[in-house]
């Protein structure tokens, strides 16, 4: 079995270079530190947000993660997230491809005119 490589110059490694970070949780995206993202930056995201949950995934997967969707909701010890993050919410066919649980309206459900507007 080969070996796949990871993008070099990538919609994700774009977004690192800008001193943001992406990650899941509750198998949504999140990109922080909210001060540095940008109305541009929101629409790159957008407009890539596939690109970057498939990066995100293979990351998962070649690091070994055991809670790749971030599910469990622990800090990965970035102070950054502590300046809060926009949330991008996943369409069903990506949330099935990732093998991700179904959506809880009450926690998990983000409208498509706010994502990546919905900032906590």
């Amino acid at each position: 079995m080969a070996l796949t490589a990871l993008p070099v110059n990538s919609p994700l490694t774009q977004l690192r270079a800008q001193g943001l970070e992406a990650e899941f949780n509750r198998a949504r995206v999140i990109v922080y530190p909210r001060p540095k993202i940008t109305n541009t930056l929101r629409q790159f995201v957008s407009d890539n947000l596939v690109s970057i949950v498939n990066e995100l995934n293979l990351e998962g997967y070649y690091t070994k993660n055991p809670d790749p969707l971030g599910y469990a909701a622990k800090s990965t010890g970035d102070g950054r997230r502590n300046q809060g993050w926009l949330i991008w919410s996943l369409n069903s066919d990506l949330r099935t491809e990732l093998g991700a649980r179904p959506v809880d309206e009450t926690i998990d459900a983000v409208p498509d005119a706010l994502n990546g507007y919905l900032s906590f």
